[in-house]
């Protein structure tokens, strides 16, 4: 059996988030390599991770069996862990999005080994001491050899009320030598030694302290990356108009010309900001794609519900356009969605639906429009 890792494990019960509190601790789920067998730990292992990654070629070429220990924590609205493995190769494919319906950003300290690849179109090399981060809505495909990391993961509208553009982080690399780098690194690595002993009523202010820390660091390299938010101003308004998008992306009469009415803004301001997405109207059909996209994934959904629900058109239009932005229609995305897995995701001993249940129930409701 996979047993509890920690200092803290002998003090305490692991907790299902569903489940009647019996601690005032944050709930808790982790395995050591150590009570498992090298075939057991590779399939509890695989269950675990399998909500974010696809992994393969496990302990490729290293002399030993496959090892993994894993610790994690929910932390209110975001889950913090730690993890020791042996090399292997993760991918996130458009049918593992789809399998895995979270929407979520993942940000990460490489404290030993590291990995190259490609986010996106994006090559990455992490090197120890490095902070990296993926867009669980983008693919990926890395091969790690043996690593220790430290892990969270932010529900997409905790970044997206301080960041101009999320689209940016997808396989960004902070070096540790850089001061954004070590102030992340240290402030996750503090985080994680007071995980354990942390009450549920302290987490989510240590969580809004954490996003502030991050958001500080990570807001310049977004800028840099997002041309038309050359300044701090303009990365403000910028974060102002995505969030008014945000929150009526379901209006049939959101458009470039409803955001000039009610924002008040110039034809020029508004085209220079949104001139890297393609222009303001291509932003706002990718976001209602985006919408759609994980819409279409959960049971009995349809796609003429989704299409109207989004305002992209007539089913023919919207499967050319959902066709075109991801590769697969409309219909496939359901079936993937669909396929059965290894193990049940209702079951609540598995490990893949404690840390999907964990991460669908810190998914909060996109932002709300401030204007």
């Amino acid at each position: 059996m996979a047993r509890e890792s920690g200092p803290s494990s002998r003090n305490r019960s692991v907790v299902d988030a569903d489940s009647v509190r019996v601690s005032d601790l944050v709930p808790r789920f982790g395995f050591l390599a150590e009570s498992l067998s090298p075939e057991d730990n590779a399939g509890v292992w695989r269950e675990a991770v399998g909500t974010l990654f696809d992994v393969e070629d496990l302990a490729l070429g290293e002399p030993g069996p496959f090892r993994a220990d894993l610790t994690s924590f929910a932390l209110g609205s975001v889950l913090l862990g730690t993890t020791r493995a042996s090399g292997q190769r993760f991918r996130r494919t458009v049918d593992t999005i789809a399998r895995s319906n979270v929407d979520h950003i993942i940000l990460q300290l490489y404290v030993r080994g590291g990995f190259e690849g490609v986010a996106g179109p994006r090559a990455m090399r992490v090197q120890p001491g490095d902070i990296c981060l993926f867009d669980l809505a983008q693919t990926l495909d890395t091969r790690a050899n043996a690593f220790e990391n430290v892990t969270m993961v932010i529900p997409r509208p905790k970044l997206a009320a301080y960041l101009p553009s999320l689209e940016a982080l997808h396989g960004l690399v902070i070096p540790g030598t850089e001061v954004a780098g070590a102030l992340i690194g240290r402030h996750l690595q503090a985080l994680l030694e007071v995980a354990p002993s942390m009450m549920q009523t302290e987490c989510e202010m240590a969580v809004e302290a954490s996003i502030g820390l991050i958001t500080a660091c990570l807001r310049a390299e977004v800028q840099r990356a997002d041309q038309g938010a050359g300044t701090t101003g303009e990365g403000d308004r910028l974060i102002r108009i995505k969030q008014h998008i945000e929150a009526r992306l379901g209006d049939a009469d959101l458009s470039g010309e409803s955001i000039l009415r009610q924002l008040g803004l110039s034809r020029s301001v508004l085209y220079r900001l949104f001139a890297p997405h393609g222009g303001v109207e291509a932003y706002i059909r990718s976001r209602r794609l985006h919408r759609a996209f994980f819409d279409l994934t959960a049971p009995g959904a349809r796609a003429k519900d989704v299409a109207g629900r989004w305002q992209l058109g007539a089913e023919a239009s919207f499967h050319r356009a959902f066709k075109a932005a991801y590769g697969i229609t409309p219909k496939m995305a359901r079936a993937v969605a669909q396929l059965p897995r290894s193990a049940s995701p209702d079951d609540p001993q598995t490990p893949r639906s404690v840390l999907s249940r964990w991460m669908r129930g810190m998914a909060a409701p996109y932002g709300r429009s401030t204007n």
